[in-house]
C-alpha cells in the first residue's frame, strides 16, 4: 500500500504551498493520478482523512482525485490507444515499439484555501 507514502508527500508539498501563499487553512486539494500507479482511491482518501487531523490548517480539507487512463502511442503507425492491461503492444499493427503517452501523472492540480 503505497498510498500512505504518497499522501504523506502530498501533505509536505501542500504544507509548503500553504505557507508560501500565507493561507490559514486548506479546504480542498485536487490531484491528478494516472492509472499506471494503481492507486486505490478509497485507500488514498482514507489515508488523507487520517493524516489531515495531525496537520494544522488541513483538518477540514477534502481530497479530490482525477484519474487518467493509461494510453500508449505506437511508434510504428502513430495511433494512440487506451489500455487496461500492462500489454504495451499496438492493437492495430502489433508493433512492440510503443511509448507510454498518458497514465503516469501524479501531481497536485489545484488547492483551495482561506487566507
Amino acid at each position: 500500500m503505497h498510498e500512505g507514502s504518497i499522501v504523506s508527500s502530498l501533505f509536505e508539498i501542500a504544507e509548503q504551498s500553504k505557507k508560501d501563499a500565507n493561507l490559514k487553512e486548506i479546504t480542498k486539494v485536487k490531484i491528478v493520478v494516472g492509472k499506471f500507479h494503481q492507486i486505490v482511491e478509497e485507500v488514498m482518501l482514507m489515508h488523507f482523512d487520517i493524516m489531515k487531523q495531525d496537520i494544522p490548517g488541513f483538518e477540514n480539507a477534502v481530497l479530490e482525485m482525477e484519474e487518467k487512463d493509461v494510453k500508449i502511442k505506437c511508434s510504428g503507425c502513430g495511433k494512440i490507444f487506451t489500455i487496461d492491461e500492462p500489454i504495451f503492444i499496438c492493437p492495430d499493427c502489433d508493433s512492440i515499439e510503443t511509448e507510454l503517452f498518458q497514465g503516469k501523472e501524479l501531481h497536485i492540480q489545484t488547492m483551495e484555501g482561506i487566507e
